[in-house]
């Protein structure tokens, strides 16, 4: 591995899951925004070293606010479908296309936003690392082994939304609801949420199933005609 490729896996999969535990304990999950702070600049440092020496553009930019702002819009339109929402599916099709420390960026941003809509609390940082773990290892998985099949990357999508995010959102119900840990009371929380994961896996799965080769096959196009996230024209 790279020394890049390294220092993103110590920073995304090993300091900032520790800033997310560490601050909920720490400031006992009162300075949430202090802590969502932290997750995104941390976030940030891959998201430029996978850039390489290649300068950020502003049509960069403004592509990463779109999906955001894309993302944080399906999760406000389908709030009364409970899990049933496409927003995971639109964030692992873009980090596809964009790499998986986008995927991470845009993941951890859009929980962040959305929140203000949702509503903001000591869970919104296990939902930033939920949300953008989930997109990253869901990139990393397809572009290494440069997964074509729509069926497979769908199925790949849906397993890691439906255990990544459920294992971490849940583990903040364990931390919130109990002031004693066992293992019957936190097998309890994790069996309640159980429906909820797996509508939000197949969700995901089906959507990325349905549309993703074809939103890919446009999103390459226009990352390699301008050259962008680090493509070269």
């Amino acid at each position: 591995m790279s020394k890049r490729k390294i220092m993103s896996v110590i920073v995304l999969c090993v300091l900032i899951p520790a800033v997310v535990v560490g601050g909920f304990f720490l400031a006992k999950g009162k300075q949430y925004y202090f802590t969502s702070l932290i997750i995104i600049g941390l976030s940030m440092l891959p998201f430029f070293l996978s850039l390489e020496r290649k300068k950020l553009q502003v049509r960069e930019l403004v592509i990463m606010a779109s999906v955001i702002a894309i993302a944080v819009v399906s999760r406000a339109v389908f709030f009364f479908l409970q899990q049933a929402k496409p927003m995971c599916a639109i964030l692992i099709i873009t980090s596809v296309a964009f790499g998986a420390e986008f995927g991470f960026v845009s993941g951890a941003l859009t929980m962040l936003i959305s929140n203000f809509i949702y509503g903001q609390g000591m869970w919104t940082p296990f939902q930033m690392l939920a949300m953008a773990m989930t997109v990253f290892l869901s990139a990393v998985v397809i572009r290494t082994f440069k997964i074509k099949n729509r069926f497979i990357v769908g199925i790949i999508s849906g397993i890691f939304c439906f255990a990544v995010y459920g294992i971490i959102v849940d583990l903040s119900s364990v931390f919130m609801m109990l002031s004693e840990f066992n293992f019957k009371s936190i097998l309890s929380i994790y069996l309640s949420g159980l429906p909820f994961n797996i509508v939000h896996g197949v969700t995901t799965g089906v959507i990325v199933i349905l549309v993703q080769p074809e939103i890919n096959e446009k999103l390459d196009r226009i990352k390699i005609k301008y050259g962008l996230f680090g493509e070269k024209i």
